[in-house]
């Protein structure tokens, strides 16, 4: 009987491949793996905010300026408003989290007024607020797991697949 000897695999952050633990750098886009430690969500956030996107990639290992149980207790205490997405820099996933609070707060205040001008409407923002709701809980279980993606910045200006694509253009 054989038995196979399974090496543990990471998986590149920019063009999502398996690879073996012990590779140095992505033979797909060639990314050096060494570059992911001293990459930070603060770099990315500041990036994020000038516009340099290219520069930016998410990965599921966190990095050194964000603290995990920070992350955890912000996802499941401030998590309906989206708060935890705001600390990591993802911005667009916590204002839908928050617009969702908001409309949530205003159809319960309103509830009576709201009802009597339309059910329907009532029915159909319900319905999607609940839908939007369970990204919450989803985040919940991500973090716990530690796959919660986090935006890091990494300087891809010397990197051979940066270069690659402006060339194709």
């Amino acid at each position: 009987m054989r038995t196979r000897n399974f090496e543990p695999k990471k998986t590149c952050p920019r063009c999502e491949i398996k690879v073996p633990e012990s590779v140095e750098v992505c033979p797909e886009c060639g990314l050096v793996f060494s570059r992911l430690a001293i990459a930070t969500n603060k770099d990315a956030k500041r990036k994020k905010k000038r516009g340099d996107r290219q520069f930016i990639l998410k990965t599921t290992k966190i990095p050194s300026d964000v603290s995990y149980i920070k992350l955890l207790l912000l996802t499941i205490f401030t998590g309906v408003v989206g708060g935890h997405c705001f600390y990591v820099g993802r911005y667009l996933r916590g204002s839908v989290l928050l617009v969702n609070f908001l409309i949530i707060c205003c159809m319960t205040i309103f509830n009576s007024q709201l009802i009597a001008y339309s059910e329907t409407l009532v029915a159909t923002l319900s319905t999607i607020c609940g839908f939007v709701a369970i990204l919450w809980f989803w985040d919940i279980f991500m973090v716990a797991l530690k796959k919660f993606k986090i935006p890091i910045a990494i300087d891809l200006q010397n990197d051979d697949f940066l270069k690659d694509t402006k060339g194709e253009n």
